[in-house]
Protein backbone atom coordinates (compact mmCIF):
# COMPACT_ATOMS: atom_id res chain seq x y z
CA UNK A 1 0.00 0.00 0.00
CA UNK A 2 1.23 3.73 -0.46
CA UNK A 3 0.88 5.95 1.57
CA UNK A 4 -0.64 9.60 1.00
CA UNK A 5 1.36 12.26 1.60
CA UNK A 6 0.66 16.22 1.48
CA UNK A 7 2.80 18.97 1.20
CA UNK A 8 2.56 21.64 3.50
CA UNK A 9 2.07 25.21 1.82
CA UNK A 10 4.51 27.17 1.65
CA UNK A 11 4.78 30.56 3.15
CA UNK A 12 6.24 33.59 0.93
CA UNK A 13 9.15 35.26 2.89
CA UNK A 14 8.99 37.57 5.11
CA UNK A 15 9.07 41.02 3.29
CA UNK A 16 12.46 43.02 4.81
CA UNK A 17 12.01 46.75 4.14
CA UNK A 18 15.58 48.40 3.20
CA UNK A 19 16.89 52.08 4.01
CA UNK A 20 14.64 52.64 6.92
CA UNK A 21 11.07 51.48 5.60
CA UNK A 22 8.75 50.62 7.91
CA UNK A 23 6.68 47.17 7.44
CA UNK A 24 2.99 48.03 7.69
CA UNK A 25 0.60 44.98 6.98
CA UNK A 26 2.85 43.60 4.36
CA UNK A 27 3.86 46.08 2.84
CA UNK A 28 6.74 48.90 3.02
CA UNK A 29 6.37 52.63 4.14
CA UNK A 30 9.39 53.62 2.65
CA UNK A 31 11.41 57.55 3.85
CA UNK A 32 11.42 60.20 1.53
CA UNK A 33 14.75 59.20 -0.36
CA UNK A 34 13.64 55.61 -1.47
CA UNK A 35 11.15 54.09 -3.29
CA UNK A 36 10.51 51.05 -4.34
CA UNK A 37 8.49 47.00 -3.33
CA UNK A 38 11.51 47.14 -0.15
CA UNK A 39 13.03 50.88 -0.21
CA UNK A 40 15.76 49.47 -2.66
CA UNK A 41 15.60 52.51 -5.45
CA UNK A 42 17.03 55.67 -5.08
CA UNK A 43 14.60 58.36 -5.01
CA UNK A 44 17.24 61.56 -4.54
CA UNK A 45 20.19 63.26 -5.80
CA UNK A 46 22.95 62.49 -3.70
CA UNK A 47 25.59 65.83 -2.49
CA UNK A 48 26.93 67.66 -5.13
CA UNK A 49 28.96 70.77 -5.90
CA UNK A 50 27.71 73.08 -8.85
CA UNK A 51 29.22 76.75 -9.57
CA UNK A 52 31.25 76.38 -6.64
CA UNK A 53 28.67 75.53 -4.00
CA UNK A 54 27.55 72.89 -1.57
CA UNK A 55 24.07 71.23 -1.97
CA UNK A 56 23.14 68.06 0.38
CA UNK A 57 20.98 65.74 -0.59
CA UNK A 58 17.48 65.98 -1.67
CA UNK A 59 14.58 63.73 -2.78
CA UNK A 60 13.41 64.01 -5.84
CA UNK A 61 11.27 67.16 -6.99
CA UNK A 62 12.27 68.91 -3.92
CA UNK A 63 14.36 71.90 -3.74
CA UNK A 64 18.21 72.17 -2.00
CA UNK A 65 19.85 74.93 -0.54
CA UNK A 66 23.39 75.77 -0.81
CA UNK A 67 25.35 75.37 2.38
CA UNK A 68 27.01 78.83 1.50
CA UNK A 69 25.06 81.57 2.88
CA UNK A 70 24.53 85.48 1.77
CA UNK A 71 27.60 87.13 4.21
CA UNK A 72 26.19 90.73 4.03
CA UNK A 73 22.80 92.69 2.82
CA UNK A 74 19.55 91.99 4.16
CA UNK A 75 19.83 88.35 3.07
CA UNK A 76 23.10 87.59 5.05
CA UNK A 77 22.15 84.34 7.10
CA UNK A 78 20.51 83.09 3.57
CA UNK A 79 21.24 80.55 0.88
CA UNK A 80 22.90 81.75 -1.93
CA UNK A 81 21.29 79.79 -4.32
CA UNK A 82 18.28 76.80 -4.98
CA UNK A 83 18.91 73.99 -7.19
CA UNK A 84 15.68 71.56 -7.50
CA UNK A 85 16.19 67.67 -7.81
CA UNK A 86 14.53 66.12 -10.76
CA UNK A 87 14.10 62.89 -12.35
CA UNK A 88 15.00 63.21 -16.13
CA UNK A 89 13.97 59.97 -17.87
CA UNK A 90 15.24 57.90 -14.70
CA UNK A 91 18.52 60.31 -14.55
CA UNK A 92 18.43 61.82 -10.73
CA UNK A 93 20.12 64.97 -10.69
CA UNK A 94 20.40 69.05 -9.67
CA UNK A 95 18.91 71.34 -11.81
CA UNK A 96 21.17 74.73 -12.54
CA UNK A 97 21.33 76.61 -9.35
CA UNK A 98 19.06 79.62 -9.16
CA UNK A 99 20.76 83.06 -7.08
CA UNK A 100 19.66 85.00 -4.47
CA UNK A 101 20.89 88.70 -4.38
CA UNK A 102 21.09 89.19 -1.10
CA UNK A 103 20.60 92.66 -0.74
CA UNK A 104 17.04 92.14 -1.89
CA UNK A 105 14.13 91.39 0.37
CA UNK A 106 10.67 90.56 0.00
CA UNK A 107 9.24 94.27 0.46
CA UNK A 108 11.70 94.87 -2.09
CA UNK A 109 9.99 92.19 -4.33
CA UNK A 110 6.64 93.57 -3.93
CA UNK A 111 7.14 96.51 -4.85
CA UNK A 112 9.03 95.39 -8.11
CA UNK A 113 6.86 92.31 -9.04
CA UNK A 114 4.79 94.36 -11.63
CA UNK A 115 7.39 96.07 -13.30
CA UNK A 116 10.49 93.33 -13.36
CA UNK A 117 9.72 90.41 -16.01
CA UNK A 118 12.12 88.04 -14.66
CA UNK A 119 9.51 85.67 -13.11
CA UNK A 120 12.57 83.05 -12.34
CA UNK A 121 14.52 85.53 -10.26
CA UNK A 122 11.07 87.22 -8.45
CA UNK A 123 10.09 83.59 -7.64
CA UNK A 124 13.79 82.21 -6.32
CA UNK A 125 14.57 85.37 -4.62
CA UNK A 126 10.81 84.75 -2.38
CA UNK A 127 11.44 81.30 -2.39
CA UNK A 128 14.85 81.46 -0.52
CA UNK A 129 14.37 84.23 1.41
CA UNK A 130 11.18 82.43 3.45
CA UNK A 131 13.18 78.92 3.21
CA UNK A 132 13.78 78.86 6.72
CA UNK A 133 10.31 79.50 7.85
CA UNK A 134 10.52 79.51 12.05
CA UNK A 135 12.38 82.90 11.39
CA UNK A 136 9.43 84.45 9.67
CA UNK A 137 7.07 87.37 11.08
CA UNK A 138 3.33 87.37 10.33
CA UNK A 139 4.52 90.42 7.95
CA UNK A 140 6.75 88.22 6.03
CA UNK A 141 4.10 85.73 5.71
CA UNK A 142 1.87 88.31 4.41
CA UNK A 143 4.78 89.83 2.12
CA UNK A 144 5.55 86.11 0.86
CA UNK A 145 1.49 85.21 0.10
CA UNK A 146 1.34 88.32 -1.25
CA UNK A 147 4.06 87.99 -3.37
CA UNK A 148 3.63 84.47 -4.49
CA UNK A 149 -0.47 84.82 -5.09
CA UNK A 150 0.19 87.76 -8.06
CA UNK A 151 3.01 85.58 -9.24
CA UNK A 152 0.57 82.52 -9.58
CA UNK A 153 -2.36 84.62 -11.28
CA UNK A 154 0.62 86.00 -14.30
CA UNK A 155 -0.56 84.83 -17.63
CA UNK A 156 3.11 85.05 -18.64
CA UNK A 157 4.33 83.17 -15.36
CA UNK A 158 7.08 80.29 -16.46
CA UNK A 159 6.90 76.91 -15.21
CA UNK A 160 10.14 77.01 -13.18
CA UNK A 161 8.98 80.09 -11.50
CA UNK A 162 4.91 78.43 -10.98
CA UNK A 163 6.93 75.53 -9.31
CA UNK A 164 9.26 77.98 -6.66
CA UNK A 165 5.84 79.69 -5.80
CA UNK A 166 4.61 76.49 -5.21
CA UNK A 167 8.11 75.79 -3.02
CA UNK A 168 7.43 78.85 -1.07
CA UNK A 169 3.91 78.59 -0.34
CA UNK A 170 4.92 74.76 1.12
CA UNK A 171 7.36 76.81 3.05
CA UNK A 172 5.14 78.88 5.03
CA UNK A 173 3.01 75.79 5.43
CA UNK A 174 5.97 75.96 8.63
CA UNK A 175 5.68 79.20 9.45
CA UNK A 176 4.91 79.77 13.31
CA UNK A 177 3.46 83.07 14.11
CA UNK A 178 0.64 84.50 15.66
CA UNK A 179 -2.98 85.13 14.37
CA UNK A 180 -2.76 88.13 12.16
CA UNK A 181 -5.49 89.52 10.47
CA UNK A 182 -3.77 90.59 7.30
CA UNK A 183 -1.74 87.44 6.99
CA UNK A 184 -5.25 85.41 7.52
CA UNK A 185 -6.42 87.21 4.53
CA UNK A 186 -3.36 87.43 1.93
CA UNK A 187 -3.10 83.39 2.74
CA UNK A 188 -6.94 82.40 2.45
CA UNK A 189 -6.31 84.40 -1.07
CA UNK A 190 -3.69 82.15 -2.12
CA UNK A 191 -5.52 78.98 -1.19
CA UNK A 192 -8.60 80.23 -3.89
CA UNK A 193 -5.48 80.62 -6.32
CA UNK A 194 -4.16 77.08 -5.69
CA UNK A 195 -7.72 76.07 -6.19
CA UNK A 196 -7.59 77.74 -9.88
CA UNK A 197 -4.20 76.68 -11.20
CA UNK A 198 -5.48 73.61 -12.92
CA UNK A 199 -7.50 76.28 -15.25
CA UNK A 200 -4.48 77.54 -16.58
CA UNK A 201 -3.32 74.62 -18.18
CA UNK A 202 -6.43 74.56 -20.31
CA UNK A 203 -4.97 77.58 -22.62
CA UNK A 204 -2.84 74.39 -24.37
CA UNK A 205 -4.16 71.95 -25.59
CA UNK A 206 -1.58 69.89 -25.71
CA UNK A 207 -1.05 70.21 -21.92
CA UNK A 208 -3.17 67.17 -20.14
CA UNK A 209 -1.77 66.35 -16.99
CA UNK A 210 1.10 68.36 -14.31
CA UNK A 211 2.29 67.67 -10.65
CA UNK A 212 3.74 70.15 -8.63
CA UNK A 213 5.09 68.17 -5.02
CA UNK A 214 7.01 69.88 -2.26
CA UNK A 215 7.34 68.78 1.49
CA UNK A 216 4.00 70.48 2.73
CA UNK A 217 2.13 71.13 -0.09
CA UNK A 218 1.04 69.11 -3.36
CA UNK A 219 -0.65 70.90 -6.84
CA UNK A 220 -1.83 68.43 -9.19
CA UNK A 221 -3.97 69.29 -12.72
CA UNK A 222 -5.40 66.95 -15.30
CA UNK A 223 -7.42 67.43 -18.47
CA UNK A 224 -10.13 64.56 -19.10
CA UNK A 225 -13.65 64.40 -20.80
CA UNK A 226 -16.41 63.18 -19.13
CA UNK A 227 -17.36 61.27 -21.10
CA UNK A 228 -14.32 58.69 -21.59
CA UNK A 229 -13.72 58.29 -17.99
CA UNK A 230 -15.24 56.62 -15.35
CA UNK A 231 -14.17 58.82 -12.51
CA UNK A 232 -10.73 60.07 -11.51
CA UNK A 233 -9.03 59.56 -8.84
CA UNK A 234 -6.31 61.72 -6.51
CA UNK A 235 -4.35 59.40 -4.05
CA UNK A 236 -1.78 60.07 -1.39
CA UNK A 237 0.07 57.36 -0.13
CA UNK A 238 1.63 56.88 3.02
CA UNK A 239 5.42 57.19 4.10
CA UNK A 240 7.51 56.55 7.07
CA UNK A 241 7.05 60.64 7.37
CA UNK A 242 4.51 62.88 6.86
CA UNK A 243 5.88 64.82 4.01
CA UNK A 244 5.20 64.40 0.18
CA UNK A 245 7.15 63.45 -2.18
CA UNK A 246 6.41 62.93 -5.67
CA UNK A 247 6.74 59.00 -6.01
CA UNK A 248 3.65 58.80 -3.09
CA UNK A 249 1.17 60.83 -5.59
CA UNK A 250 -0.96 59.09 -7.55
CA UNK A 251 -3.89 60.43 -10.65
CA UNK A 252 -5.42 57.53 -11.68
CA UNK A 253 -8.33 59.50 -14.67
CA UNK A 254 -10.27 56.02 -15.53
CA UNK A 255 -11.71 53.97 -12.65
CA UNK A 256 -15.27 53.47 -11.47
CA UNK A 257 -14.44 53.19 -7.59
CA UNK A 258 -11.98 54.03 -5.46
CA UNK A 259 -9.28 51.93 -5.55
CA UNK A 260 -6.06 51.43 -3.74
CA UNK A 261 -3.43 48.82 -5.56
CA UNK A 262 -2.02 46.25 -3.64
CA UNK A 263 1.50 47.02 -2.15
CA UNK A 264 0.54 50.52 -1.20
CA UNK A 265 -1.36 51.72 1.94
CA UNK A 266 -3.01 55.23 1.50
CA UNK A 267 -2.95 58.22 3.68
CA UNK A 268 -5.66 60.34 1.90
CA UNK A 269 -7.97 60.06 -1.45
CA UNK A 270 -10.89 61.81 -3.55
CA UNK A 271 -12.43 60.29 -6.26
CA UNK A 272 -15.12 62.29 -8.84
CA UNK A 273 -17.33 60.54 -10.49
CA UNK A 274 -19.20 62.20 -13.09
CA UNK A 275 -23.45 61.72 -14.36
CA UNK A 276 -24.19 59.24 -17.02
CA UNK A 277 -25.44 61.89 -19.49
CA UNK A 278 -22.21 62.83 -19.80
CA UNK A 279 -21.40 59.77 -21.97
CA UNK A 280 -23.89 60.71 -24.28
CA UNK A 281 -22.26 64.37 -24.80
CA UNK A 282 -19.27 64.93 -27.58
CA UNK A 283 -16.04 64.50 -25.94
CA UNK A 284 -14.71 67.92 -26.45
CA UNK A 285 -17.95 69.31 -24.99
CA UNK A 286 -17.60 67.35 -21.70
CA UNK A 287 -13.92 68.17 -21.49
CA UNK A 288 -13.15 68.93 -17.75
CA UNK A 289 -10.08 70.57 -16.37
CA UNK A 290 -9.32 68.91 -12.74
CA UNK A 291 -6.93 70.60 -9.93
CA UNK A 292 -6.26 68.76 -6.74
CA UNK A 293 -4.26 70.36 -3.83
CA UNK A 294 -3.18 68.45 -0.81
CA UNK A 295 -2.15 70.89 2.37
CA UNK A 296 0.35 69.50 5.21
CA UNK A 297 -1.86 71.54 7.71
CA UNK A 298 -4.58 73.86 8.77
CA UNK A 299 -1.91 77.05 8.87
CA UNK A 300 -3.84 79.06 5.96
CA UNK A 301 -7.23 77.88 7.48
CA UNK A 302 -8.01 79.55 11.04
CA UNK A 303 -11.39 78.62 11.99
CA UNK A 304 -13.12 80.54 15.34
CA UNK A 305 -15.24 77.94 16.06
CA UNK A 306 -13.29 74.79 16.13
CA UNK A 307 -10.14 75.67 18.27
CA UNK A 308 -8.09 72.39 18.42
CA UNK A 309 -5.03 72.65 20.34
CA UNK A 310 -1.62 70.83 20.30
CA UNK A 311 -3.86 69.11 17.15
CA UNK A 312 -2.05 68.67 13.50
CA UNK A 313 -4.69 69.07 10.19
CA UNK A 314 -4.34 68.00 7.01
CA UNK A 315 -6.54 69.30 3.88
CA UNK A 316 -6.84 68.39 0.68
CA UNK A 317 -9.13 70.07 -2.09
CA UNK A 318 -10.16 69.34 -5.18
CA UNK A 319 -11.99 71.51 -7.97
CA UNK A 320 -13.44 70.77 -11.14
CA UNK A 321 -14.32 73.33 -14.37
CA UNK A 322 -16.06 71.89 -17.64
CA UNK A 323 -16.44 73.35 -20.91
CA UNK A 324 -20.01 72.94 -20.32
CA UNK A 325 -21.51 74.23 -17.19
CA UNK A 326 -23.81 71.08 -16.81
CA UNK A 327 -21.21 68.79 -16.97
CA UNK A 328 -20.52 68.46 -13.10
CA UNK A 329 -19.71 65.77 -10.56
CA UNK A 330 -22.22 63.53 -9.41
CA UNK A 331 -21.10 62.15 -6.73
CA UNK A 332 -17.29 62.64 -4.50
CA UNK A 333 -16.25 59.91 -2.24
CA UNK A 334 -12.85 61.00 -0.04
CA UNK A 335 -11.04 58.98 2.24
CA UNK A 336 -8.68 59.70 5.07
CA UNK A 337 -6.47 57.80 7.03
CA UNK A 338 -4.80 58.99 10.01
CA UNK A 339 -1.56 58.48 11.57
CA UNK A 340 -2.83 57.38 15.07
CA UNK A 341 -0.12 58.25 17.54
CA UNK A 342 0.52 56.00 20.65
CA UNK A 343 -2.39 56.01 23.24
CA UNK A 344 -5.25 57.49 20.98
CA UNK A 345 -7.43 56.56 19.53
CA UNK A 346 -10.54 57.41 16.40
CA UNK A 347 -13.35 59.60 18.38
CA UNK A 348 -15.58 61.23 15.86
CA UNK A 349 -15.76 62.95 12.30
CA UNK A 350 -17.79 64.91 10.51
CA UNK A 351 -18.02 65.83 7.08
CA UNK A 352 -17.65 70.06 7.33
CA UNK A 353 -16.34 72.43 4.22
CA UNK A 354 -15.13 75.55 4.31
CA UNK A 355 -17.00 78.44 3.28
CA UNK A 356 -15.25 81.65 1.84
CA UNK A 357 -18.03 83.73 2.88
CA UNK A 358 -18.35 82.88 6.60
CA UNK A 359 -14.70 82.09 6.91
CA UNK A 360 -15.02 79.41 8.43
CA UNK A 361 -15.73 75.59 8.82
CA UNK A 362 -19.49 74.52 7.86
CA UNK A 363 -21.85 71.01 8.64
CA UNK A 364 -23.68 71.16 5.24
CA UNK A 365 -23.08 69.34 1.85
CA UNK A 366 -22.05 65.73 2.82
CA UNK A 367 -23.02 62.69 4.38
CA UNK A 368 -20.54 60.66 6.54
CA UNK A 369 -19.64 57.35 5.63
CA UNK A 370 -17.91 54.68 7.87
CA UNK A 371 -14.54 54.83 9.69
CA UNK A 372 -13.54 50.77 9.06
CA UNK A 373 -10.22 49.66 9.31
CA UNK A 374 -9.07 53.25 10.53
CA UNK A 375 -9.96 55.04 7.37
CA UNK A 376 -12.54 58.15 7.54
CA UNK A 377 -15.15 58.43 4.40
CA UNK A 378 -17.25 61.28 3.46
CA UNK A 379 -19.72 60.76 0.36
CA UNK A 380 -20.97 64.32 -1.65
CA UNK A 381 -23.13 65.11 -3.98
CA UNK A 382 -23.54 68.53 -5.12
CA UNK A 383 -21.14 71.35 -6.20
CA UNK A 384 -19.60 73.20 -3.34
CA UNK A 385 -16.79 73.08 -0.49
CA UNK A 386 -16.37 69.93 0.90
CA UNK A 387 -14.46 68.79 4.10
CA UNK A 388 -14.39 66.04 6.64
CA UNK A 389 -12.91 66.77 10.10
CA UNK A 390 -11.47 64.12 12.54
CA UNK A 391 -11.16 64.25 16.28
CA UNK A 392 -9.05 61.85 17.98
CA UNK A 393 -9.34 60.54 21.65
CA UNK A 394 -6.39 59.49 24.18
CA UNK A 395 -6.50 56.96 26.10
CA UNK A 396 -8.35 58.31 28.74
CA UNK A 397 -11.78 59.04 26.57
CA UNK A 398 -11.21 62.61 26.72
CA UNK A 399 -11.78 64.54 23.13
CA UNK A 400 -12.20 67.79 22.71
CA UNK A 401 -15.93 68.84 21.21
CA UNK A 402 -15.65 69.44 17.35
CA UNK A 403 -17.45 72.28 18.28
CA UNK A 404 -19.49 72.74 15.05
CA UNK A 405 -23.21 72.85 14.72
CA UNK A 406 -24.94 71.47 11.69
CA UNK A 407 -27.02 74.53 11.07
CA UNK A 408 -24.52 76.54 9.10
CA UNK A 409 -25.26 78.04 5.56
CA UNK A 410 -23.23 76.99 2.09
CA UNK A 411 -22.06 79.19 -0.77
CA UNK A 412 -22.19 77.64 -4.11
CA UNK A 413 -18.72 77.90 -5.78
CA UNK A 414 -18.65 79.46 -9.28
CA UNK A 415 -15.35 77.51 -9.86
CA UNK A 416 -17.35 74.03 -9.39
CA UNK A 417 -16.25 71.75 -6.70
CA UNK A 418 -14.09 72.32 -4.37
CA UNK A 419 -13.44 69.58 -1.50
CA UNK A 420 -11.55 69.40 0.93
CA UNK A 421 -10.33 66.99 3.62
CA UNK A 422 -9.77 67.68 7.35
CA UNK A 423 -7.74 65.54 10.28
CA UNK A 424 -6.96 66.28 13.72
CA UNK A 425 -5.03 65.16 15.48
CA UNK A 426 -5.01 65.22 19.33
CA UNK A 427 -1.64 65.18 21.11
CA UNK A 428 -1.42 63.30 24.45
Amino acid sequence: SSTASSAAPTRPPPVECLNGGLLLDGVCLCADDWSGDTCSKENFCKAEKLNELNFPPTPVGWFSYSEELCLEGSGAGKPRAATRCSNNHGSLGFQRPQFLQCSLTLSDILQNITTVEDYDMLATSAQILTSNPEELTAENVTTAAEITNMLLLSPNITESARTAAVATVSQLLNARVLDDTEENTATLNLTQTLDELHLKLRSDPNTFESQVVQPNLVVQSAQVSAADTQGVQFTSLKGTSGSFVSDRIQLNTNTSTVVVENGFVADALIHVQFAPEAADRNPEQSRVSLGFVLYQNNRFFRSSLYKARHSTVRVLSASVRGQNHRVVPQRVEMMFRPTLRSGTALYDFACVSWNYTLNDWSTAGCSKGNASDGAMRCICNHTTNFAALVSITDVFGYAEDLGLTSNFGYSISILGLVVTIISLIKDK
